[in-house]
C-alpha cells in the first residue's frame, strides 16, 4: 500500500533551522558578526531548533517500539549516510582539487585519512592544505559538531525514558528531564568554563544545546502536546525579540519558547508549505553541505561575495546537493529502516502521522 504523506509540518521547520545555520555561517566565514537572537547566533538557533524537534520525535520513535536494536539502526540510518556521502566527497574530491599542496603530498598526509573518522561521528574539521587562507581557515565542515552532541542524545533517549518508567512514568520523567535541563544550563552559564573534551565533541557545546533536547522529550513523553498552540509560540518570540533583560533570563526564555514554537509549528499542517519541498526533507542535506560550499564560495570569491551573496549562493547550491542527497541516498537508506513486530505502522522521525496515536508510558 502507498504511504500517505505526513499531515505535519517538521520537514518544513528543520528545513528553516538548516537555512538559518547556513546564513549565520555565511557572515562568520565572511569576517563579519553574526545576526542574533536572543543572545545566541542565529546559526545557534537553527541547531536548537533542530535539537527540539529531535527530541520530540525520537521519543515518539522509543515509545512506539522500545527496541534497543531497532531504534539505534532507525537512527544510525538516517544520520550515517548522507554524512558518509558528504565526507569520502570532502576528502577525496573536494580536498585534491581544492589543495595547496600536491596530488601526492595530499594523499600521503594523514590527515586526509583522519578525517574519515567523521565518518564515525570523531570529528575533525581539516584537510591537508584546504582553506587555509580563508577567514575562518582551515575548517572544511564546521557544522559537523552537533551530530554526535545529537547521537549522544539518542543513546540517553531509552536510558531516560527507561529509569522514569521504572519509577512513576509520566511523573518521574518529568522530574529527571527537569532535572537534566537545570544542572545542564547551570553547568554553562555558571560554572566556569575548562576545556572537556569527550570522544573529539567539546562537553560544554553539548550541554548548551542537550536541554532542548529534553525539552522536546518532555513534550511527547508527558503528552504535553495537546497543549500546541502556534500563535501562543509565536506571541512567546516576539516578546522575546524585544523585551530586553540580562543573558541568563533570556536564554532561560529561549529555552522554554523556541522549542514550544518549533514543535507546535510542526504539529500543525499547512499544504502550501508542503509544497516548498514536495515530499523532499532537504533539511539534513543543506545542513551537511551548507557550510563547505561556503568555504569554497569564500576560496574562489573572497571579498566579491558578502555575506548575503554568500548565503544565498550557498542555499542555492547546497539545496541541488541536499535534492541528490534525499532521493539517492537518504530516502533509499530509509527504506531499510527495521518495522516493529507484530504492527504494520509505527511513529518515527522520519514517517510520523498527526494527530499523535502512539502509545505513551504511564508508568
Amino acid at each position: 500500500m502507498e504511504q500517505q504523506p505526513r499531515m505535519n509540518n517538521f520537514d518544513q521547520v528543520r528545513l528553516f533551522g538548516a537555512i538559518l545555520v547556513i546564513y549565520g555561517h555565511a557572515y562568520a566565514l565572511s569576517g563579519f558578526p553574526s545576526p542574533g537572537f536572543a543572545v545566541n547566533a542565529v546559526g545557534t538557533v537553527g541547531v536548537k531548533i533542530f535539537f527540539s524537534i529531535s527530541g520530540y520525535l525520537i521519543a515518539l520513535s522509543w515509545l512506539s517500539d522500545p527496541n534497543i536494536g531497532r531504534f539505534m539502526l532507525r537512527r544510525l540510518l538516517r544520520l550515517i549516510p548522507a554524512l558518509a556521502v558528504v565526507v569520502l566527497l570532502s576528502a577525496l574530491v573536494m580536498g585534491p582539487l581544492l589543495t595547496t599542496l600536491s596530488f601526492k603530498q595530499y594523499f600521503s598526509n594523514p590527515l586526509t585519512y583522519f578525517y574519515l573518522k567523521n565518518i564515525a561521528l570523531y570529528i575533525n574539521y581539516s584537510l591537508p592544505g584546504l582553506f587555509e587562507n580563508n577567514v575562518y581557515p582551515g575548517a572544511v565542515n564546521g557544522s559537523l559538531w552537533s551530530l554526535p552532541a545529537e547521537f549522544a542524545m539518542y543513546l540517553l533517549t531509552p536510558v531516560l525514558i527507561g529509569i522514569a518508567g521504572l519509577i512513576a512514568g509520566r511523573t518521574a520523567f518529568a522530574v529527571i528531564g527537569g532535572i537534566f535541563i537545570a544542572v545542564a544550563y547551570w553547568a554553562t552559564s555558571i560554572l566556569p568554563q575548562f576545556r572537556l573534551v569527550v570522544y573529539a565533541t567539546d562537553v560544554w557545546s553539548w550541554l548548551s544545546v542537550a536541554p532542548y533536547f529534553v525539552m522536546g522529550m518532555l513534550y511527547a513523553v508527558c503528552r504535553l502536546d495537546r497543549f500546541f498552540n502556534i500563535y501562543v509560540g509565536a506571541a512567546g518570540l516576539f516578546a522575546l525579540a524585544i523585551f530586553e533583560t540580562n543573558v541568563a533570563v533570556k536564554e532561560a526564555a529561549l529555552l522554554l519558547i523556541l522549542p514550544y514554537f518549533s514543535l507546535s509549528f510542526g504539529t500543525g499542517f499547512a499544504p502550501v508549505l508542503r509544497k516548498l519541498t514536495r515530499g523532499a526533507d532537504l533539511s539534513y542535506g543543506l545542513f551537511l553541505y551548507g557550510f563547505p560550499i561556503e568555504q569554497i564560495l569564500k576560496l574562489e570569491l573572497g571579498s566579491l561575495v558578502g555575506p548575503w551573496k554568500t548565503f544565498v549562493l550557498a542555499t542555492v547550491i547546497s539545496a541541488g546537493f541536499a535534492f541528490v542527497s534525499w532521493h539517492f541516498v537518504e530516502k533509499p537508506t530509509l527504506a531499510w529502516k527495521p518495522r516493529k513486530k507484530r504492527e504494520s505502522t509505527e511513529i518515527h522521525p522520519e514517517s510520523i502521522d498527526l494527530p499523535l496515536t502512539a502509545p505513551h508510558s504511564s508508568g
